[in-house]
């Protein structure tokens, strides 16, 4: 499962997706349900932390893009 805490406006939001696959299918549809530039606050994935350099959702997007997924 990857978990997502991001801020959106002045709060802080959780979001679930079942895989990395759910959550990158998502980010391609027209609407998605996470703005480019929201900024994260943490992730994990099977309950393990990802370590990202830029972070925001399309800086996670592009970092399980660049790994394959």
């Amino acid at each position: 499962m990857l978990k997502i805490v991001y801020e959106s406006g002045t709060s802080h939001e959780t979001i679930t997706y079942k895989s990395v696959a759910d959550f990158m299918a998502n980010q391609r549809l027209e609407v998605p349900d996470l703005e480019d530039y929201y900024k994260i606050n943490q992730v994990t994935l099977d309950d393990k932390s990802v370590d990202l350099t830029d972070k925001t959702i399309i800086g996670l997007y592009k970092k399980f893009d660049s790994e394959g997924y």
